[in-house]
């Protein structure tokens, strides 16, 4: 669900096996932190990096090179986990915590099956290239056995997760839940940013001066088309020759089948409006079931003064909503959504996964039979309504999925708790020339 679980935290309070600490052989080693009446050795630290350098590898697919340089960017970190497990164990000690033979038993078995060791001989290799003994291995994991049962027994009756905070987790997580986003019916009034007469007035002006440049100039029609296409859209088909059988042509939008089908052969046809601006079309060759053709477009872009007009229009819509007038008659009447305006502006039943980011952010406010304040995107503006909203509910999976994460982050934090009390009471110092 997003979170990075804190499990290697844990496993280094488990998993530590930095060897039965034997004071003759620490003699020989550099001292790099003091604990109480005990110390960290530079080795004892070594240790515990390659045993997290072998984790990412296993466990998080991290390559040796990545490994070794993460654990040991993360050294301080595990000096830190290090001495708090310190002061666990002699706290374990000191209130004489027991464990059995058969949880030591069992504790090993799991190391092996966590690191896919499945023979004896192969785990007593990979201890001795750790510098350890099968021996020396069990005692220290019955030592990080006692601490674990220490924490469990003071932080377990503490990870409770009431209901309302499952539901809480989910309500603000719902991103990272796709499967489980609200799902709304929606209408909407759309208000275009259409081009006024001066726009197109001003756009047939450009046109007709493009033919009159093609006749007297003897400007190719191919030059032309192409010089006003690429100021607005590099890749359109304007200027280029293009060739279709009279079925192909039928694929064409309604305004090219109509011109070109009444256009002789090298003729010019007179601008017509269609949807992407003025057209002027050309017909090369043409025969009863083959076309040619070339065109040029002017397109007819709305101009400050109309976006302007449509503003000031949704808002005397907005007014008439505000006053009580129906929605879906003021769809019928006012919205430029030809496809939904005969049935007030319907859109369907929708997830919130599917709508723009920033239109998102505008339904997700919306209580059903509500609607918005005005909308602008690129093309116009929107008010819209939200006639229903069904919200899943949780299996019984999701929640305990859920529960464990919600533990897992309740551990951390009352294990960090409690080993900072630990810490507040125990002398430690630490050679900073290492860190």
């Amino acid at each position: 669900m997003g979170y990075r679980v804190t499990a290697y935290l844990i496993l280094i309070l488990l998993l530590i096996s930095g060897g039965v600490r034997s004071s003759v052989a620490r003699t020989f080693d550099r001292i790099i932190a003091y604990v109480n009446d005990d110390v960290v050795t530079k080795r004892e630290l070594d240790v515990l990096v390659n045993q997290r350098a072998m984790e990412l590898q296993q466990v998080y697919r991290f390559s040796e090179r990545e490994a070794l340089n993460e654990a040991e960017r993360q050294k301080s970190e595990l000096l830190d986990r290090l001495i708090r497990q310190m002061l666990l164990l002699e706290a374990a000690l000191t209130l004489k915590v027991t464990v059995s033979d058969v949880e030591i038993e069992q504790y090993v078995q799991d190391f092996k099956r966590r690191y896919k060791i499945e023979t004896d001989e192969e785990f007593k290799k990979q201890l001795n290239r750790e510098g350890m003994t099968l021996v020396a291995f069990r005692e220290q994991s019955e030592r990080n056995l006692k601490a674990e049962k220490l924490v469990m027994g003071r932080i377990v009756p503490r990870l409770q997760v009431r209901e309302s905070e499952i539901q809480k987790f989910f309500e603000e997580n719902r991103d990272q839940l796709p499967t489980k986003t609200d799902k709304v019916h929606l209408r909407h009034i759309f208000i275009a940013f259409k081009p006024n007469q001066a726009d197109r007035d001003a756009a047939f002006e450009t046109i007709n001066k493009a033919l009159e440049e093609i006749t007297t100039d003897g400007t190719k029609f191919e030059e032309l088309a192409k010089r006003y296409a690429s100021k607005r859209n590099p890749s359109s088909q304007a200027g280029i020759l293009i060739e279709a059988t009279t079925e192909e042509l039928e694929r064409f939008p309604e305004i090219f089948q109509d011109v070109l089908a009444n256009l002789d052969a090298g003729k010019f046809s007179e601008p017509v409006e269609g949807n992407e601006g003025l057209y002027v079309f050309t017909v090369e060759t043409k025969t009863d079931g083959m076309i040619a053709f070339r065109y040029l477009i002017v397109p007819l872009t709305p101009s400050a003064q109309a976006m302007q007009e449509a503003r000031e229009r949704i808002v005397e819509v907005f007014k008439k909503l505000e006053n009580g007038e129906d929605f879906n008659a003021l769809t019928e009447t006012y919205s430029d959504d030809t496809e939904t305006r005969e049935n007030g502006g319907d859109l369907g039943v929708r997830s919130l996964t599917e709508l723009n980011p920033n239109t998102r952010k505008i339904i997700e406010g919306l209580e059903p039979d509500t609607y918005s304040q005005p909308h602008e995107t690129e093309s116009g503006l929107h008010i819209f309504k939200v006639d229903e909203r069904n919200s899943p509910s949780l299996s019984e999976t999701e929640k305990q999925q859920i529960t464990s994460i919600l533990r897992q982050q309740r551990f951390q934090e009352e294990w960090d708790t409690y080993t900072n009390k630990l810490l507040e009471n125990a002398y430690i110092r630490i050679e900073l020339k290492d860190f």
